[in-house]
């Protein structure tokens, strides 16, 4: 059958799923833990989560692009991106952005790879875009702050519409001043989860991640069965691919630690959690079952792969797959019963320090976040891929667990895996003489980033008066 008739069948056996509100690290017992469900319509459409909005209020009928000002009209706002957003499912609000609100768009390509000193050396030659993606890496915070403007302080953004996630904004305030923003509903975040192989599961009649989350067993230890379920089908097969930071996110620690509240950077080697998460990570690569990768998992000879949310997506991770195929759930407590931090990724939007084009970047950064600009049904592998979505981003932001460790890193001149490489290739009596021996690199990185957020604040106290 072709792949485009299986999409369609898989689309209306979506149809009748059910959503189901759960935290992201654990089981069934622990759904109820406060989240709210993802809605869906009759039709069983992709529908993202829209905030909560008082009848009563001057919110109801707000049009964010009915009094866009003349003087800005007919502006081309440059985003600066390695992305080519007409390939993805950014094309719909690409295509028109113009028509709904007279302001122009021009995708500003920079490689992912040095992104933001890239951008540094354009702006100083007078080539400034005007708005960039805050994503991974060396294109993350703090890396970005250097580049940003308080978003606060542009006029055509009003951060008290109730389409803005609050509690992401405060992540992305420095002294006062909103630097970095997300929405509520937005298309463009997310956390990691665990994708499984469902024909080599069900074919094999293994029980899968889902149905263990479902009974509310689905822990780090129910995870490694599932790896070595797969495995013991032939030498060919793969257990799972996980990247360690996942693991220790889900523990609520990193080597590199950030308190949004103080804006200050500390050292997490001396965390408990982190020897422990290090720890279960070597027990596990000793038993073979660390093997797996995304191209063993697109060839259906990997049992699970752990990332994020590009795996849901049309164009993502597993686009040349049976959608039918790719099964996704949660990640994993670390013990039954354990309710843990959510693993994700601190992807956000800000406006380019003197970015020539502000007033109109605002508005660009609003139309681009907004889900309602989209063509959700078309965005996901399947219906019930992009229901999983929303449920899945639908957590608050100390629900969340952001890891700093990839751009710290980059401040001193290093690649992440002077922290991660020690450690990771330690047995398990050794991780603490391997997280000691990386200690002073370490704090090395915090004093740096600490540094440029100071740096960072002294100059825009001078600027933004």
């Amino acid at each position: 059958m072709k792949k485009g008739i299986k999409r369609v069948l898989c689309l209306v056996c979506a149809l009748l799923m059910l959503v189901f509100a759960m935290t992201a690290c654990g089981g069934k017992k622990d759904k109820d833990a406060g989240a709210s469900k993802a809605p869906t319509s009759s039709a069983g459409d992709v529908i993202a989560i829209k905030p909560s909005i008082d009848p009563e209020s001057e919110w109801v009928d707000f049009d964010p692009y009915a009094t866009i000002s003349d003087s800005i009209k007919g502006q081309t706002v440059r985003f600066a991106t390695w992305i080519d957003h007409t390939t993805t499912e950014g094309a719909v609000p690409l295509a028109n952005f113009e028509a709904d609100t007279g302001l122009k768009v021009e995708l500003y390509t920079v490689k992912q790879v040095g992104y933001v000193s890239a951008l540094m050396t354009k702006m100083a030659s007078g080539d400034i875009p005007d708005v960039f993606v805050s994503n991974e890496a060396d294109g993350c915070f703090p890396v970005t702050f250097q580049i940003a403007a308080p978003i606060n302080k542009v006029s055509t953004v009003n951060l008290k519409e109730p389409i803005w996630d609050q509690t992401m904004l405060a992540t992305g305030t420095v002294n006062g001043d909103v630097y970095l923003v997300n929405t509520i509903g937005t298309p463009w975040s997310g956390s990691n989860m665990v994708f499984y192989n469902k024909p080599l599961f069900e074919e094999n009649g293994f029980k899968t991640p889902k149905e263990y989350y479902e009974e509310g067993t689905w822990t780090w230890d129910t995870l490694l069965k599932c790896a070595k379920d797969i495995k013991a089908l032939g030498p060919d097969y793969k257990g799972v691919g996980l990247e360690s930071d996942i693991l220790t996110d889900s523990l609520g620690t990193s080597f590199i630690k950030y308190d949004y509240k103080t804006n200050l950077f500390s050292s997490g080697i001396n965390d408990k959690a982190l020897l422990e998460g290090y720890q279960w990570y070597a027990d596990a690569k000793e038993q073979g079952l660390m093997d797996g990768s995304r191209e063993t998992f697109k060839t259906n000879k990997c049992g699970l792969f752990i990332r994020g949310p590009y795996g849901l997506k049309s164009t993502g991770y597993f686009m040349d797959m049976n959608p039918e195929d790719v099964g996704f759930t949660y990640l994993p407590s670390m013990e039954e019963g354990q309710i843990g931090r959510i693993s994700s990724i601190y992807r956000m939007y800000g406006i380019i320090d003197k970015a020539p084009n502000a007033d109109a970047a605002g508005y660009f950064i609003r139309y681009w976040l907004d889900p309602d600009n989209y063509d959700l049904n078309n965005t996901f592998l399947t219906i019930e891929a992009g229901q999983f979505y929303y449920e899945l981003i639908n957590r608050t932001a100390d629900e969340k667990y952001f890891c700093f460790d990839k751009p710290v890193a980059t401040l001193i001149g290093e690649d992440v895996k002077v922290f991660w490489s020690p450690v990771k290739s330690a047995s398990s009596a050794g991780v603490k003489t391997a997280l000691d021996s990386v200690s002073n690199k370490v704090d090395q990185a915090v004093a740096a980033a600490n540094k440029l957020v100071q740096d960072k604040v002294a100059a825009d106290k001078l600027y933004y008066k």
